[in-house]
This record gives structure tokens, sequence and C-alpha cells, in this order.
């Protein structure tokens, strides 16, 4: 049986990535670790890990919606334990050397099945649940006015998703052909050396604030927040902002590499 280092040791390759995750790093990495420690001892594997937290993903969005107030703790409860157990069905894998396209279809699957409808459902809990707003009014629309915002942040954010999809089958590997590697820093002096360095750190920050909105466990940590606050509505404003910020980005930013491409395609034509 494989010991806690051993799983940890399995995980080495994602520290990197989860460097400046810190939700991730000190809490549900750490927690999921011991969970896959168990997980293994008793049997499980890492499919049926990820049937069940699809399970509990799903239970825990329908105790946000039903209009119970007693129940709203319970279900962001237990989407906290569906993340902790989207990340042990990995771990199990990794441990174990049975990763699988089944077990990675199955992992994409039951943890979408959550992903596409968290923003509606967040939607809908705001809707039910006025004393959890900080403007129940809506800027005068009634709280109908956040069920509204919900479901568009959650359109939003699947639209972010088939946005990146497209590029990646579609211009990437043309991009790829005709774009020279990222440059790399090259060492100055005096103050244009200090303004590249300065203009490096700022776009390494924002690159960080970006990779912690956009994964799961800070929407999660956040609704928690949210919710002890009574301010659901400003958690759905700021990421209706921020999704419709980023989707407007990478549609503009993509279709510049589109024409550039075409571009480049034009001129070896005509050659």
């Amino acid at each position: 049986m494989p010991t806690l280092h051993d799983i940890r040791e399995a995980h080495s390759w994602k520290r990197d990535y989860e460097r400046y995750l810190p939700v991730s790093r000190f809490f549900f990495r750490p927690t999921g670790f011991l969970i896959t420690w168990l997980s293994i001892r008793v049997g499980f594997t890492s499919e049926t890990v990820s049937w069940f937290s699809g399970v509990v993903g799903l239970a825990g969005c329908f105790l946000l919606v039903i209009g119970q107030a007693h129940y709203l703790p319970a279900g962001i409860g237990l989407l906290f334990l569906f993340n902790l157990l989207d990340c042990v069905d990995g771990s199990i894998a990794r441990t174990m050397k049975t990763e699988n396209p089944y077990g990675r279809f199955l992992d994409s699957i039951c943890g979408n099945a959550v992903d596409l409808v968290f923003w509606g459902v967040i939607g809908l809990m705001a809707f039910h649940h006025r004393s959890l707003l900080h403007w129940p009014d809506g800027f005068g629309h009634g709280n109908l006015f956040w069920l509204f915002l919900g479901l568009t942040t959650s359109y939003l954010f699947v639209y972010l998703g088939y946005i990146e999809r497209t590029f990646d089958e579609l211009l990437r590997s043309y991009w790829e052909r005709i774009e020279a590697p990222g440059g790399t820093m090259i060492a100055d002096s005096g103050a244009a050396g200090n303004a590249a360095e300065t203009g490096h750190s700022i776009k390494l920050w924002l690159r960080i604030v970006n990779n912690n909105l956009r994964v799961r466990e800070t929407h999660y940590v956040l609704l928690l927040c949210a919710f002890c606050l009574h301010a659901v509505d400003l958690l759905l404003l700021l990421y209706f902002l921020y999704y419709l910020f980023v989707d407007i980005t990478l549609v503009v930013t993509y279709s510049r590499r589109g024409r550039r491409i075409k571009q480049h395609f034009s001129v070896n034509a005509k050659t």
C-alpha cells in the first residue's frame, strides 16, 4: 500500500502549477492526499471516486436551489467535498499508476456536470434568498435581476471554454508554426531594464490573479465568504464582469492571431 509520502511524490509534477494557487496548495491538495490514502485502503478506484464526486457535486447544487435556507450550509459543504473528491480521483490514478483515457473522460464529464451549471445555481440561490443579497432590489429590478445575472454569467463561463477550445483545435498549431518561441528576459541596465522587470512583474501577478479567479476552489471559498457576509450578489457581479472582460479579450486576441495566420498563408501562397 502506498504511503502518504508516495502519494505526495506522485503529485510532484503539479507543484509548479499549484505554486501560486494557495487554496489548492494549502487546503484542498493536502486534505485530498489524506482522503486518497484512505480511499486506496478501502479499495476505491479512481473511476468510482469520479462517479461519487459528480453525485456529491450535483447534490450540493440541488440543496442550493430548492429554496430552503437551512440547507444552504450543507449545499456549500457538499461543493467543497466535491472539489476534494475531484482531487482524489486523479491522485489515486497517479499513485496506483492506473491512469487511462476512460478515467480522464469520466473525471472531465463528472466535473463539468457541476461547473457548467454553477453560476446559474448561484443565480437561483440569490433569487430565492433575498437576505443573502447586499442589493436585494437588484438595481430596481428585484431579485429576478440576480437570477438573470447568474444565468448570463454561466453562459459567459461556458462560452469562455468554447473560445479556448476552438482556438486550440483550429488555430493553435498554425499559430505555433508561424510564431517565434516566446522571448526571454534580456538583462538590461538603467531605467529600461527596471521598466522591463516591472512590466514582467505586473504581468506575472496579473496571470496569478487570473489563474486563481478561474479555478473552482476559489469559486467555492468566495461563495462561502459571500454567504457569511450576505453578499452573494456581489460575488455574481464580480464574476459576470470578469468573464465578460476575459471573453471579449480572448475574442479580440485570437481574432488578431487568426488574421496574422491568414496573412502568413496568403504571402506564402503568392510566393
